[in-house]
């Protein structure tokens, strides 16, 4: 470094006579300033080391004090930075080869020295010392970097790696990788498609970047991304990251974007059904009431009473519509109750099946077992019947029949509905319980699809299960499970509800 423009030497020379003429090669020298202290043993030179700041150290290797390789030693321990230049007689050059391979930059041969070959010494010293911590300082960058870094001979053997390479293949050790070749890393099949890849991009631009999935010393496979760069004796260097979090990052966000692609798939297709839906009551309504306006005069009362008919099933269609969103958005704001009650179910369900039965659809009723009294929440457990019999009935063809079973156990009761209608494809049956999604084989048949979505809410409240079977134009079995027990207990427990 230099200090007031002037080059800051330090010479260790027990010899006033070297001493006195090496100043004065300096001196001969007019392209720099130079400033020298002499010492003429170690103790003084270190010392002087501890109170002042130099540039270079041209050292004696023989000194009152100190002898031979020592004398770099000692200098190293005080000024590990700072290049030295030793000065050596003929017959000790062998020592002061060995002197520059333990950290001396340079030597020079006394009797041999001139004017020019000192500052060329001096000189080049100090740009090799500036060189070797620039090394030093990147070699310590790249041992503590996050990011693996490895350098592979030409047969892709490992002749460096650092602490954080060996730690991504969860290696303890980087010193357990060296001389083993990088492709064990990777199965056949990644082996081949990097081999291609690297090869070409090499050859074409000396660097290739990408990805791969790789596998730990435990065979545990995790993505990584590689660059791979190479050297000029033919060798690379791999840089290698973990992305095993950003690929689940992306594969989460790639979901919620599915899953909002396929939300507003479903809210356009509610919106679609339900205009539908309140479209055709209305219409019938509209007819109706203008029919009579128009014509009730002239009809009879029979006559009348089928259109008033018409306005009242079309106002109760509507209603049960707007019943079950709201129930839906009750059940996604987790606000509906269950306030179990004591219940005849055997006479629930007649008097539930005496509503929907028809004489196109008749509904065949059996009760198995035990029939006593059962603690349950009617109204859910009539908005459970109601839509799984009425599904029954809508997507049975004319004349079939519809068969419910009461089953009592001593902890379960279980409700069994089949029908004989158009069945459910089986692609569409993993996606029965979607709010609004309907199965692919419905075609012109009316409805919005949240019946079983309410169906199995309502089933969860009870903390029951549901199980379907369903074959294409064979039917489908419906059978809800609700435990006794519990919804004992709980009427037990809370008297109120």
């Amino acid at each position: 470094m230099m200090k007031n423009d002037s080059l800051q030497i330090l010479l260790i020379e027990d010899s006033l006579e070297d001493a006195d003429l090496l100043q004065e090669f300096l001196e001969n020298a007019d392209q720099t300033s130079w400033k020298v202290t002499v010492v003429e043993k170690l103790t003084l030179a270190l010392e002087q080391l501890h109170r002042h700041s130099f540039d270079v150290i041209l050292s004696d290797l023989s000194l009152p004090d100190s002898h031979g390789l020592e004398t770099i030693t000692q200098l190293h321990t005080v000024a590990p930075t700072l290049p030295i230049v030793v000065l050596t007689s003929l017959r000790d050059e062998a020592i002061a080869l060995e002197a520059v391979r333990q950290g001396a930059q340079d030597y020079l041969v006394k009797g041999q020295i001139n004017t020019h070959a000192l500052i060329r010494a001096i000189r080049h010293a100090i740009e090799r010392s500036r060189m070797q911590q620039v090394m030093h300082q990147q070699s310590v960058a790249i041992a503590a970097s996050s990011e693996g870094i490895a350098i592979l001979d030409t047969q892709w053997n490992y002749v460096y790696v650092n602490e954080a390479y060996a730690k991504i293949y969860g290696y303890k050790d980087s010193s357990l990788l060296l001389q083993t070749n990088w492709k064990i890393h990777y199965d056949p099949i990644q082996q081949a498609r990097l081999n291609a890849e690297i090869e070409q991009s090499l050859q074409q631009r000396r660097f290739w970047r990408g990805e791969a999935v790789g596998h730990k010393c435990n065979s545990q496979s995790f993505d990584q991304e590689l660059s791979i760069t190479l050297l000029p004796d033919g060798g690379t260097v791999c840089i290698l990251r973990d992305i095993s979090d950003r690929k689940r990052t992306e594969a989460a966000m790639q979901e919620a974007l599915q899953q909002a692609r396929e939300l507003h798939r479903l809210k356009s297709q509610f919106i679609t059904m339900v205009s539908h839906e309140f479209r055709t009551p209305l219409s019938v309504i509209l007819v109706a009431t203008e029919s009579l306006k128009r014509y009730a005069h002239q009809w009879t009362p029979e006559k009348n009473q089928i259109r008033y008919n018409h306005i009242i099933g079309g106002v109760q269609r509507m209603t049960e519509l707007l019943n079950d969103m709201l129930v839906m958005n009750r059940s996604g704001e987790h606000q509906t109750k269950f306030n179990p009650v004591p219940l005849n179910l055997e006479k629930f369900c007649q008097e539930l099946i005496a509503t929907l039965t028809t004489s196109e659809h008749p509904i065949i009723f059996e009760s198995q077992g035990n029939n006593r009294q059962i603690c349950l929440d009617p109204t859910v457990l009539q908005l459970i019947l109601t839509h799984l019999l009425c599904n029954a009935i809508k997507y049975s063809m004319d004349g079939g029949r519809v068969m419910f079973v009461l089953i009592f156990a001593p902890e379960q009761v279980t409700f069994s509905i089949r029908d004989e209608g158009i069945g459910i494809p089986l692609e569409d049956q993993d996606k029965l319980f979607i709010p609004f999604y309907r199965g692919s084989n419905v075609g012109n048949l009316a409805g919005t699809g949240i019946g079983l979505a309410i169906v199995k809410q309502c089933v969860e409240r009870c903390q029951g299960v549901i199980n379907v079977t369903s074959q294409v134009n064979q039917g489908t079995l419906i059978i809800v499970t609700l435990p006794i027990a519990l919804v004992e207990q709980i009427h037990d427990q809370d008297p109120g509800n």
